[in-house]
């Protein structure tokens, strides 16, 4: 951006969390003080609430499903983000959610036994987890480690890398292999700055996001499938009946119901139900 702007354009990142959690970065774009940053699902919902419809339990089977309703329904999403005050500069991922638990689970029977870690924030998720009878313990990410380690907490949830970067994993012994949830990530940037920009540098700025976050997007995936491998050496993985994992969806659909007009309008839903039966049907000869 910074070369093909002729120095016109300078991006400063700050990193480790010293902006704060992502609801103080969003706070911060609103008065001014950061133009844009890099979000997981909690600073996507409170930008725009439309977002959490992609955390639905087992919305997705695959990472293709997941690139060709992006493609599907992009324009549908920018129009969304722009609503709200801000440009949708590109999607990112974390991966898909798995439990983790300090103590064995054999079946959903013993998931009241867990006191889950919820992220204040992450509706959808919390949801997920007291449907099927998990004890949710707010506490914000960044204190997460210290819930772990006092007791406060027994179980979480996340994304396999994140959980490895984090170091949560060293809190668990268990790992149920089933990945309910996805979570999604993006790059957004304030309306109100980017619409001040002259065009020819608000498509630099564009253009090189796009550049960039396929790449990214493709090593973070690559980066999931090693840590899956790892984590099978460090922990116990359990393996739940497929009749306790036809339950298990079955009383989480609820929850795409649920939330339609309050989070996400019909449309929408209907929109990318609608987009991952054709895809399904096709068996993949739709190319994302």
């Amino acid at each position: 951006m910074e070369e093909n702007s002729g120095g016109r354009v300078r991006v400063t990142w700050y990193l480790g969390g010293i902006m704060g959690d992502e609801p103080d970065v969003i706070r911060k774009i609103h008065l001014g003080q950061l133009q844009g940053g890099g979000f997981t699902n909690v600073g996507l919902a409170l930008m725009v609430p439309e977002t959490q419809i992609l955390l639905l339990p087992f919305l997705f089977n695959n990472p293709e499903e997941i690139d060709f309703i992006y493609q599907k329904m992009q324009i549908h999403f920018q129009r969304l983000f722009e609503e709200h005050g801000f440009v949708l500069a590109g999607w990112l991922e974390v991966g898909f959610n798995y439990w983790f638990t300090k103590n064995p689970i054999a079946t959903p029977a013993d998931f009241p036994s867990c006191r889950m870690w919820a992220w204040p924030g992450d509706q959808v998720n919390t949801e997920i987890n007291q449907v099927l009878g998990f004890q949710n313990i707010p506490v914000p990410l960044i204190e997460v480690l210290t819930a772990l380690q006092t007791g406060m907490v027994n179980s979480f949830y996340g994304p396999l890398y994140a959980i490895l970067a984090l170091q949560w994993y060293t809190h668990a012994r268990y790992f149920i292999d089933l990945p309910f949830s996805y979570t999604p990530a993006g790059i957004a940037m304030d309306k109100k700055f980017m619409d001040g920009l002259p065009p020819e540098l608000r498509r630099i700025i564009l253009d090189g996001w796009n550049l960039y976050l396929p790449d990214l997007v493709k090593r973070i995936r690559q980066d999931n499938v090693k840590t899956y491998q790892s984590l099978k050496t460090k922990m116990k993985f359990t393996n739940l009946s497929p009749e306790d994992i036809q339950k298990i969806r079955e009383k989480v659909y609820c929850i795409n119901q649920k939330y339609v007009d309050q989070l996400y309008p019909s449309w929408l839903l209907s929109g990318i139900l609608n987009s991952l039966h054709e895809y399904r049907t096709n068996q993949g000869n739709i190319k994302p």
